[in-house]
């Protein structure tokens, strides 16, 4: 079976905003809501038989970051969550590879990355609560 490797895409200042939004909407129906914070997971199934090489995977990184910003894209996420916080990943299912999937991977393979043969993506949610 192939590894899943994931990407996990720190939030940019559009987000917190986003982030914003969704809490007031949110707090309407859960009013112990304290807050609501957002990433982007990149979930890519590598078929190689090893594990990306130091070059391959700056390849990776870099596709799935952003020019404008250093260091915003790591292998483990962001959102650390703490006893009363809930996390949530809302994405695709399993069985379904999207057009974006497709998108992605022909960048990939343009790149010189062949053993990429499908890439997700799913937005991770932490809401924290009163408890």
């Amino acid at each position: 079976m192939s590894p899943v490797l994931h990407f996990y895409v720190r939030p940019s200042g559009h987000e917190g905003a986003a982030s914003g939004h969704i809490r007031r909407k949110l707090q309407g129906k859960l009013p112990q809501l304290q807050g609501v914070e957002t990433e982007l997971c990149y979930n890519v199934n590598w078929t190689a038989e090893a594990l990306p090489s130091a070059e391959e995977m700056k390849k990776l990184m870099w596709l799935f970051g952003c020019p404008l910003l250093l260091d915003d894209v790591a292998q483990e996420s962001w959102l650390l969550s703490g006893p009363s916080d809930l996390l949530l990943e809302v994405g695709p299912r399993l069985n379904f590879s999207t057009p974006t999937s497709t998108n992605i991977v022909s960048v990939c393979h343009a790149a010189g990355l062949g053993p990429v043969d499908r890439v997700e993506t799913t937005r991770r949610y932490r809401l924290s609560v009163w408890l």
